[in-house]
C-alpha cells in the first residue's frame, strides 16, 4: 500500500498536469519533504528549540537558571525590604517578636527565632492532592539583612521534579522551622510523598512547622467570609491584588504551558506565589498582635473568637474581658445573647452568682431568640440558690408560654420542672 506521502505526491503530480504551464508550481510539497523526511516527532519540534521557548520565562520573571542531575532549574528571585509598609502592616515588627510566646502559641519545641523560619508555599497540577499531583513551584521565603528574600523553584518539565525536590531538600535542614498556610494537611504530605516516589528522603516528623490556617480560623472565622489567605490579604491588611490568577486556574494554565510554551499565565502564577509568600510572614505578625492585645478590636466578633479561644486556654480573665468588649459594641441580639450566656457560664464556674443572674436576665424577653438555657440557669437559681420559689415559677412560666408546642419534649421537662416548684411553693406558703 502506498503511505500517505505518495498518496500526496501522486495527487500534486495530477493537478499540476491540469494546470497551465505558465503556472508556478506550489510550495506544499517542498514542505511535505520537509516534515516527512524524518517520522519522530522530535524532528518536528527540536529540543533546542522547546528549551529556548522555556528559558524566554527569565525575560518576564528575574531569575536564574540552576543546572541539576535532572535537568535545569528555574529560580525566581525577589527581595521585600521589611522597612516598607505591606497593606497596614509594618513587616519590620517580626524582629520584636517574643521567640518564646511564638513556641508556647505554635507549640513548637525549642524556641526559635523567626529569622531560622522557611516559609513555604507550592503550586500544583491538581487541587486535590494524590500521588499523581505534583508540585510544579515551590516558593520559598526567608529573613536576611531587613529584607524578606523569596526564591521560587519552577520546573519547565515534569521530568525536571527530582532536580528541584533535591534542591529544596538540600535547603531545609538550614532552618529551624517551617511556616506554611495548611501546609500540615496538603503543601508536606504532597511533597513528601514526591520525595517517596523519587527514592528520597521526606521532610523529616519531627521538623518544627508552624501552620498558620488553625490560629487564623481560630481569631477571624466569625468575622471574615472565609479563611483563605487572600481574605486575610484584604480583610486584616488592606491589600488587593491586581492582576491575580484564582488559584483554581493555576493547574489548568501551567498544564496550557507545557502544551505550546506560553508564559503570560505563568507569569501570573509567579506573582500570585509571590504574594502568598509574603502574605505567610505578614499574617504570622498578624496572629502575634492579636493574641497580644487586650484592647477591643475593630470588630467585635474578632473579640468573641479571642474569648472563646481564651477559654479553651483556660485563661478566664482574658476570656472575660474579650467578652465584655462583644457586650460593650453593637452587636445584633443573636449574638449578644449567645455572648451573655457564654459569659455567665464563666460566672457561674467561678461562682460569681450575681454577676450570672444579672446577664441571664438581660437575654430573656421578646427581644432575644427563643433560648431555654437563661430561663433554666434563672430557675434553677430561683429554686436552688436563692430560694425565691415565686420567682422560679414566673421565669418557668413565661418559658412555657413562648415555647412552640411541637417541641413536646422541651415542654414536658418544663412542666415537670414548674411542678416542683409549685409543690415547694406549696409547702413554703403552708408552713
Amino acid at each position: 500500500m502506498k503511505n500517505i506521502r505518495d498518496r500526496l505526491e501522486a495527487l500534486y503530480s495530477k493537478a499540476e498536469q491540469k494546470k497551465p504551464e505558465t503556472e508556478m508550481p506550489p510550495n506544499i510539497l517542498k514542505e511535505l519533504n520537509r516534515l516527512f523526511q524524518n517520522q519522530d516527532s522530535a524532528k518536528y519540534f527540536p529540543k533546542s528549540t522547546v528549551e529556548k521557548k522555556a528559558q524566554s520565562i527569565s525575560t518576564v520573571v528575574e531569575g536564574s537558571w540552576i543546572n541539576t542531575h535532572f535537568g535545569d532549574i528555574f529560580r525566581a528571585e525577589f527581595s521585600y525590604d521589611l522597612r516598607e509598609p505591606y497593606g497596614s502592616l509594618n513587616l519590620d515588627q517580626v524582629y520584636a517578636l517574643d521567640n518564646e510566646l511564638i513556641a508556647e502559641l505554635f507549640q513548637i519545641n525549642p524556641a526559635s527565632n523567626p529569622e531560622r523560619f522557611l516559609f513555604i508555599d507550592t503550586e500544583t497540577t491538581g487541587l486535590s492532592g494524590g500521588t499523581g499531583t505534583i508540585a510544579f513551584m515551590i516558593g520559598l521565603g526567608f529573613i536576611e539583612n531587613h529584607s524578606f528574600i523569596v526564591h521560587q523553584y519552577f520546573i519547565t518539565q515534569l521530568s525536571h521534579e527530582e532536580g528541584m525536590l533535591e534542591l529544596l531538600q538540600k535547603l531545609i535542614p538550614n532552618f529551624d522551622c517551617l511556616v506554611s498556610y495548611n501546609g500540615k494537611s496538603y503543601d508536606i504530605p504532597l511533597l513528601n510523598s514526591r520525595f517517596v516516589i523519587n527514592r528520597m528522603r521526606p521532610i523529616p516528623e519531627d521538623s518544627g512547622h508552624i501552620d498558620l490556617l488553625h490560629p487564623t480560623r481560630m481569631l477571624w472565622k466569625y468575622s471574615m467570609e472565609n479563611c483563605k489567605l487572600k481574605t486575610v490579604e484584604t480583610d486584616r491588611l488592606g491589600l488587593f491584588r491586581d492582576d491575580d490568577i484564582p488559584g483554581e486556574m493555576i493547574p489548568d494554565a501551567y498544564f496550557d504551558y507545557l502544551r505550546c510554551r506560553r508564559i503570560d499565565k505563568i507569569e501570573r502564577i509567579f506573582y500570585h506565589n509571590r504574594f502568598d509568600i509574603i502574605t505567610l510572614l505578614a499574617t504570622l505578625i498578624l496572629i502575634i498582635n492579636a493574641y497580644e492585645s487586650h484592647d477591643p478590636d475593630d470588630n467585635p466578633l474578632t473579640d468573641y473568637a479571642k474569648a472563646r479561644m481564651f477559654t479553651r486556654k483556660k485563661n478566664i480573665g482574658r476570656s472575660i474581658a474579650h467578652y465584655e468588649h462583644v457586650l460593650n459594641s453593637n452587636v445584633s441580639p443573636g449574638r449578644r445573647q449567645k455572648t451573655s450566656l457564654e459569659l455567665a457560664a464563666l460566672y457561674k464556674k467561678a461562682g460569681e452568682y450575681k454577676k450570672a443572674v444579672t446577664l441571664w436576665q438581660t437575654v430573656i424577653g421578646e427581644d432575644f431568640p427563643l433560648a431555654l438555657e437563661p430561663y433554666l440557669e434563672l430557675a434553677m437559681y430561683y429554686e436552688h440558690h436563692s430560694k425565691e420559689y415565686p420567682k422560679a415559677d414566673e421565669v418557668i412560666t413565661e418559658a412555657l408560654a413562648r415555647l412552640p408546642q411541637y417541641r413536646a419534649d422541651e415542654r414536658a421537662q418544663m412542666e415537670h420542672r414548674l411542678d416542683r416548684i409549685k409543690q415547694k411553693l406549696s409547702r413554703n406558703n403552708q408552713s
